[in-house]
């Protein structure tokens, strides 16, 4: 088509039409606006995962050692391994430069003001390697002397508050050490597999490890910057065999070697941190939360172009419709000499105004609503307006413009200026009506898909968050005690004087808070064969089972009047029912009162605790009596009063550590965060769809009212009642709804199906989500439509005849 470039004037002409309209320009730019913002926000969230340490020069080279320990019950990847492979890499003259990273778990304090920053004692290759350039001081230095520290704007901003320009050269204190700001750093990237907002140096007084961390083959992460042509597989070798024969590993093996069956003690592997956002071993593991998949991040992708794919076609509905009420005004510019260029010229124009506000408005929403959009993916995306992205969105809204003006566009072009002018060309041809009808009911299959599997995913979120775990969760309280004394008895005299406190009915300790499932317990446990079995061990204090109201199913539970205050009880223990089975009796009462090696007698069978929650199957658990630091707390006080009354006493006996105090029902639902999200993002995407259906089958309805004037009426003479024409209007739509569901629905229960698959313990759920979403549509449906059946059944024959 040959047609004259657009100009100014045929804009002014398209924004007079706007404001001509305004409820079609309400709806039209609205609907898009929310398309743009909601495609702007998703690309954006894919773009922050699939450029994920792109800031680290040559990411495909610089690695991260993975590290799988076989000896634990359930093995699984980690992005740490033993400290020591850094040097057997530097001696093996493979690498460029070889670093560790290790997080120091303890708050800095400035002044009386105590703060938790993402402490990290990393080399000095670190900067280099992660291309650290300091904003002001020497960051070498900050990392070779031991009281040096280098802080970031954002560690800055919290240690030292809003000055944090004047930081360098302050001084902090970390655990009774003092540590000087030798260097002021940028914060690393959002989108970066290693983050912090404070470095010290390995060989830092922060670092109480830093004498046994590698004779003692600590672990932590170690990265490597591999030379141009090295063989990752010779490497990755090398380091296997490294850690095989470590003596950490032999010992292991020592004890385990029945449970490794012929394995490795533990199995090694390089990552490029090109890839490590999408590795699929890390993300299926406890950490998965800092991962991703790619399925899941192009699905995101799919549902901003999904969500303006409707929009769009909104604006096509309505733009048709609009343009055959303006078949007169088309017929006389033809008859005055409009060419077909100039007509083109015209209503393209009319779209890329249009999308192009919309575009506009779009950005502004993004804006607002983008500390909301990071909540809910749980990453960091402050960045994501900049000019070159919202340059793109501007251009992309034009490019939209063109691909949805161009069918209005062809039937202002076809209009016969004859019929036009007579009246009869205010329809639109089969094809283009089906057209729409099938753009209808894509609006409608996907608003009813996204509605189901929410409402799936939210029922289910919730029976898991509701969940009993066991017990009654209600007026616990969970206090994780400082991580030092994870190694050394806890101090007996806190826990003492906190049972005294008002409001405190009891406390005990265990190992690990349930609903929690980071600390890593195995014991070998030797069955009558001869056989070692490794079971997960949780250490409790004597009272932990009465305090939470439980009993043995089978045997007694531990005597509370038994606590040893930190020096442990050789002689008793207590398995679970999968723990009884694993050991080899045919039952659980059987295992009670039967010795399982020297010194160990269990007393009974404990009742089953959801330590892994709903998607995992019970375990095979021992509990013994034992030191541990983890406190649940039975109080009538609410949090805030309690935390009011620990406070003094923690201040006393921990006065360089920040308490944290939560309810044992946060920490539960902390393990379906995840699943609380994804209910949220897609609770708002139905939404949307939905209403942009709505205004689809309304416009829809009102260009069916037009269509069929005549037909109403020759109806209304012919003696059909008001419920005839009522069936009539109706039954279009319904039928539009129908085709919608049977289009929608079943990828719907296939998601849904898949995502249930998770889950060891499903909510009943049937196909009650699919029928209240078929149920929302058909109402949304007929409250769109019941506006122009109204104006149908209250329509004058003799005026639309005239019309």
């Amino acid at each position: 088509m040959n047609f004259e470039k657009l100009n100014l004037r045929d804009f002014r002409i398209g924004w007079r039409l706007l404001l001509l309209h305004p409820a079609y320009s309400l709806v039209i730019t609205g609907g898009l606006a929310v398309g743009f913002a909601a495609c702007f926000l998703l690309f954006g969230f894919v773009d922050f995962c699939l450029n994920y340490n792109s800031a680290i020069p040559d990411n495909d080279r610089v690695v991260v050692v993975k590290q799988r320990n076989n000896i634990f019950p359930r093995p699984e990847w980690e992005a740490w391994a033993y400290l020591p492979l850094r040097d057997v890499a530097l001696a093996s003259g493979m690498v460029e430069a070889a670093g560790i990273a290790k997080s120091i778990d303890a708050p800095l304090r400035a002044g009386n003001t105590l703060r938790a920053l993402d402490l990290q004692a990393v080399d000095p290759a670190f900067g280099a390697m992660f291309a650290v350039v300091a904003l002001q001081g020497d960051l070498h230095a900050a990392l070779t002397q031991p009281d040096g520290i280098a802080l970031t704007s954002t560690g800055a901003r919290k240690l030292f508050g809003a000055d944090a320009g004047s930081a360098l050269g302050r001084t902090g204190n970390i655990g009774g050490t003092a540590l000087q700001v030798r260097a002021l750093l940028p914060d690393p990237p959002a989108n970066s597999t290693q983050l912090y907002e404070a470095l010290v140096g390995t060989g830092s007084s922060a670092w109480r490890e830093r004498e046994t961390a590698f004779s003692e083959w600590n672990r932590g992460s170690v990265y490597l910057k591999l030379k141009p042509g090295v063989s990752m597989p010779a490497l990755t070798a090398l380091l296997q065999q490294a850690s095989e024969n470590s003596a950490q590993s032999q010992r292991m093996r020592s004890v385990g070697a029945n449970t490794l069956k012929g394995r490795n003690v533990s199995d090694i592997s390089l990552l490029p941190l090109r890839d490590a956002y999408f590795d699929e071993d890390l993300a299926n593991t406890r950490n998965a939360e800092r991962y991703g998949q790619r399925a899941s991040v192009y699905g995101l992708a799919a549902g901003g172009a999904l969500i303006l794919l409707l929009a769009v076609i909104n604006y096509v509905n309505l733009a048709t419709v609009l343009t055959l009420q303006r078949q007169r005004e088309i017929g006389i510019r033809k008859l005055l000499g409009a060419s077909a260029g100039r007509l083109a010229r015209q209503f393209l124009s009319e779209a890329i105004l249009t999308t192009v506000l919309a575009a506009v408005a779009g950005l502004v929403l993004a804006w607002l609503l983008l500390p909301v959009f990071s909540d809910l993916v749980n990453r960091p995306l402050d960045g994501m307006f900049t000019v070159k992205r919202c340059a793109a969105a501007l251009a992309f809204s034009v490019f939209i413009g063109l691909c949805a003006g161009a069918y209005p566009t062809w039937l202002a072009q076809h209009a016969l200026p004859g019929a036009a002018m007579a009246g009869r060309g205010n329809s639109e041809t089969a094809a283009g009506l089906w057209l729409r009808r099938v753009l209808t009911v894509l609006q409608f299959s996907s608003a009813m898909a996204l509605s189901a599997t929410a409402l799936a995913v939210g029922w289910q979120t919730s029976f898991a968050m509701h969940a009993s775990p066991g017990f009654d969760p209600a007026r616990l309280l969970v206090l994780v005690l400082p991580s030092y004394a994870q190694d050394t008895p806890p101090d007996a005299s806190f826990i003492e004087q906190l049972r005294r406190l008002p409001g405190i009915d009891g406390v005990s300790t265990i190992s690990e808070a349930v609903g929690r499932d980071g600390f890593k317990n195995t014991r070998k446990i030797r069955t009558s064969d001869g056989q070692e079995i490794p079971m997960e061990a949780k250490n409790v204090s004597a009272g932990w089972f009465e305090m939470h109201r439980l009993h043995a199913d089978y045997g007694q539970s531990f005597d509370p009047s038994r606590d040893p205050g930190g020096d442990g009880d050789t002689g008793s223990v207590m398995v679970n029912a999968a723990g009884a089975l694993a050991l080899g009796y045919a039952t659980p009462q059987e295992a009670v009162g039967k010795s399982i090696a020297t010194g160990y007698r269990i007393i009974g069978i404990a009742p089953e605790l959801r330590f892994q929650g709903l998607r995992t199957a019970p375990k095979a658990v021992i509990y013994f009596i034992a030191p541990a630091s983890v406190l649940n707390i039975r109080t009538a006080d609410g949090l805030q009063t309690a935390y009011d009354n620990i406070e003094p006493l923690w201040r006393r006996h921990f006065p360089n550590d920040i308490l944290e105090l939560k309810t044992q029902e946060a920490v539960l639902a902390e393990r379906y965060a995840t699943d609380a999200r994804l209910m949220r993002i897609l609770a708002a995407s139905s939404a949307i769809a939905i209403a942009l259906a709505t205004f689809g089958i309304y416009v829809l309805s009102a260009y069916s009212v037009e269509r069929r004037r005549r037909e109403i009426v020759m109806r209304k003479l012919y003696g059909a009642g008001r419920a005839d024409i009522a069936l009539m209007m109706t039954r279009e739509m319904l039928a539009l709804v129908g085709a919608g569901a049977a289009v929608g629905l079943p990828p719907a229960w296939l998601a849904i199906q898949r995502y249930l698959a998770g889950y060891v313990e499903q909510a009943p759920m049937g196909v009650w989500t699919l029928a209240a979403s078929l149920a929302l549509a058909l109402l949304v449906a007929l409250l769109a439509t019941a506006r122009h059946t109204l104006a149908a059944l209250r329509m004058p024959p003799a005026q639309a005849l005239r019309n």
